[in-house]
């Protein structure tokens, strides 16, 4: 297998993770696919994109689209300096605003409204993010500008859902995307490859494989993976005591907890709140790029 999965979370205050090229030091992304929906404009230079075994180069003013389940690579600075802007905009988000997010693809006609409609709102979301030091509302700014470039998407650029038949692998990427909705919604529960396994009716060592096979993981890394997310939510934004965090986010107790935060972040919970609770979003962003190999 030459692709991985990717988790996409974003911190509870935005409705979309948003970086620039530049800022993170992103230039070669092997290939992988996630649920997400994937918006990335070309502000300068070009980039390399390799989409379903397809390979297109996107230069300045260019917008490129990765749909949900995607298998998709990107080089950039393969020419030249470049820089880009990318929003990801997380599964979860995507059903809870447009239900029948599933039942289409999404494609960007270049001479239609929609593509100028679009580059307009990267035009205005760019100096917004770049200068978000200055703007204490910078991110209300932003997730409006979400919402808009979403109702444009929804609205102009959906077609019918065809699976492309190049890719082999896509049903199991479909279905592989059937097993995490149901590990997102249930994480909080005592769930196991046995619960997973009576649900779907399949063997726990076909979903052990399935794990493993097209998401370079096993089942107990991802919803481990999971729980750590919204409890890391909970641990700088809030004032819960760390037993009631881990309780109700599906960690048998405080010392579950503590072992799987120690082993991705390096510090227990208490003092990891302490020295950061007061550091803002900027800190999660750079979590969340140290956990995917950006940083």
């Amino acid at each position: 297998m030459d692709y991985f999965h990717e988790t996409i979370k974003v911190p509870d205050q935005f409705l979309a993770w948003i970086y620039l090229q530049s800022e993170n030091n992103i230039t070669d992304v092997k290939s992988h696919w996630h649920r997400s929906l994937e918006l990335s404009c070309i502000i300068e230079g070009s980039c390399l994109f390799r989409i379903n075994g397809k390979t297109a180069a996107a230069s300045a003013g260019d917008i490129v689209l990765i749909n949900s389940c995607d298998i998709h690579a990107c080089q950039a600075n393969y020419q030249s300096q470049s820089e880009m802007i990318s929003i990801i905009f997380p599964y979860s988000f995507l059903k809870a605003v447009f239900p029948s997010f599933n039942d289409y693809r999404y494609q960007i006609d270049r001479s239609g409204t929609a593509f100028e409609r679009l580059k307009k709102e990267f035009s205005e979301v760019y100096p917004v993010f770049v200068n978000r030091q200055e703007n204490p509302l910078y991110q209300l700014k932003l997730n409006g500008f979400f919402y808009d470039i979403l109702y444009t998407l929804f609205t102009d650029c959906k077609v019918p859902k065809l699976v492309p038949g190049s890719i082999k692998s896509q049903k199991h990427i479909e279905r592989c995307s059937e097993l995490l909705d149901y590990v997102d919604s249930h994480y909080m529960d005592p769930i196991s490859l046995e619960t997973m396994s009576n649900t779907f009716s399949l063997s726990k060592e076909h979903l052990s494989r399935t794990f493993k096979m097209y998401m370079d993981t096993t089942f107990k890394k991802y919803l481990t993976s999971v729980r750590l997310h919204h409890a890391y939510q909970a641990l700088l934004g809030t004032d819960l005591p760390i037993l009631e965090i881990a309780l109700n986010n599906g960690f048998s107790d405080a010392r579950a907890f503590s072992s799987a935060f120690f082993s991705c972040y390096g510090e227990t919970p208490l003092k990891y709140r302490k020295k950061n609770q007061n550091a803002g979003l900027s800190h999660v962003k750079n979590a969340y790029l140290r956990t995917h190999g950006f940083l």
